[in-house]
């Protein structure tokens, strides 16, 4: 039998910023993020209020990029822990249909990924404008978050993996905190605390 075919989804800076998460929830899926959207998070994360909600999701994004790529070659594909690729990406075709330059490059870099490879592209965007430009194209577009789209541009359920995953980058260095593990250690935990109890109940009535 055949299996699904995998999707490549060309993330828009927006999406960063509302789940800086999103490489490790997409699923075995490729993850591509245009250069444009590397310039726009630049920008971003050196707001001069570290804690302003953009520029520490922007920090954040921008790390687990320069990790993913110090250990793995991201413009070729870079694996996540979760099992999705991601890679960095420099072509796109020209268009001149938005008033942002930036938003122009991201929407033609899914063009360009549609031309060169036939797959099953999807750009992700908050972006409704650029959403309309790349279903000109003939390429899908989703909303973000999908848990609160509205029903025109809600993604299919099998498409998206929803559970969420931690923030680690690869097992042998950030191990995958197992849901089962943790349950068996606060199982554990209990099984000890109650036996610590009895013990120094017996000592209690030993020395009376």
């Amino acid at each position: 039998m055949k299996g699904r075919q995998e999707s490549i989804y060309v993330i828009d800076t927006s999406v960063l910023i509302e789940e800086p998460d999103i490489f490790f929830k997409l699923g075995n899926n490729q993850i591509v993020i245009p250069t444009a959207v590397i310039k726009e998070i630049d920008g971003l994360k050196k707001n001069p209020d570290p804690g302003e909600r953009r520029a520490k999701a922007a920090r954040k994004v921008a790390r687990t990029l320069d990790m993913l790529g110090s250990l793995q070659d991201i413009a070729a594909g870079a694996r996540t822990s979760a099992g999705s690729i991601v890679r960095i990406c420099s072509r796109h075709t020209a268009i001149d249909d938005l008033a942002s330059n930036a938003d122009n490059r991201i929407v033609g870099a899914a063009i360009k990924i549609k031309e060169e490879t036939q797959g099953n592209v999807i750009l992700v965007t908050t972006d409704g404008n650029m959403r309309n430009v790349t279903r000109a194209y003939g390429i899908k577009a989703e909303n973000y978050p999908f848990y609160l789209d509205d029903v025109i541009d809600r993604p299919k359920e099998k498409l998206w993996k929803l559970e969420s995953r931690e923030s680690e980058y690869f097992g042998h260095s950030h191990p995958t905190r197992d849901p089962m593990l943790a349950r068996d250690t606060k199982m554990i935990r209990n099984i000890i605390a109650v036996i610590v109890v009895a013990i120094l109940f017996v000592l209690f009535l030993s020395a009376r």
